[in-house]
């Protein structure tokens, strides 16, 4: 991979409201009006409370979560307003972790088989070529002597770096992981968050980690959701 210029992820005045279950309550907002700015140069982390908006905000970002009003901008990209070829192009570029992996894995294919899934969702390349990107990336992820293993045999860990190598193999330009280290033992989740990092060292292209694990943030920069804001926290 080559490194990337670096990135800009803005938001302006986003609002993003639930309708209530009971249509005579009133509706749920869960960001009112919210503007910040995050920068690639290094890891970007958002925290909050249970039920904040985490997973919602990257939802948005990731452009599968409507809102109802304000613009995301990405590079000075409207995501909400591209449309056509443009849009797709720009999500083709994004790469997502979800925090329950098997959700986007076929567990009873290998594990190549979901990389070259991956790949081929977002790049149209050789098949020599597409080899050996799966190869070099299984390498990099401690998954290489595993490839042809189903992927329903996977511990936790493993599993977790499959959906981290498959969100990564298309090089893209934004990294958006949901809680990386929840349900993981000491030892995969320092696994998975060094590796997240050397993604982050070697490439500098823009990562945002939704989490409630404060122990994996240390010195990065951190946002915080609170009455729905997003603030940088000091």
């Amino acid at each position: 991979m080559t490194a990337n210029n670096e990135s800009t992820l803005k938001a302006i005045n986003v609002t993003k409201i639930f309708p209530h279950p009971f249509k005579e309550e009133t509706n749920i907002p869960i960001f009112a009006g919210t503007t910040f700015d995050m920068l690639s140069n290094q890891l970007n982390f958002l925290v909050g409370t249970s039920g904040s908006g985490k997973t919602t905000l990257l939802r948005i970002i990731l452009g599968i979560e409507a809102i109802n009003a304000g613009e995301i901008y990405f590079n000075d990209l409207p995501i909400y307003r591209l449309k056509g070829k443009e849009k797709i192009n720009f999500f083709k570029k994004v790469g997502y972790l979800d925090q329950f992996p098997a959700k986007f894995l076929s567990l009873h294919f290998p594990i190549k088989k979901n990389l070259d899934y991956a790949l081929a969702l977002h790049l149209n390349l050789p098949k020599e070529d597409r080899i050996k990107r799966i190869q070099e990336v299984a390498r990099n992820f401690g998954l290489y002597k595993l490839l042809n293993e189903k992927t329903i045999h996977l511990s936790g860990g493993e599993l977790r770096r499959l959906s981290l190598a498959c969100s990564i193999i298309f090089e893209p330009t934004l990294l958006l992981c949901d809680e990386p280290t929840s349900q993981l033992d000491e030892v995969s989740k320092q696994l998975v968050m060094n590796t997240i990092i050397k993604l982050h060292d070697e490439n500098n292209f823009m990562i945002l980690i939704a989490t409630h694990d404060h122990s994996i943030i240390q010195k990065n920069p951190k946002y915080e959701i609170t009455n729905g804001k997003v603030s940088r926290c000091q």
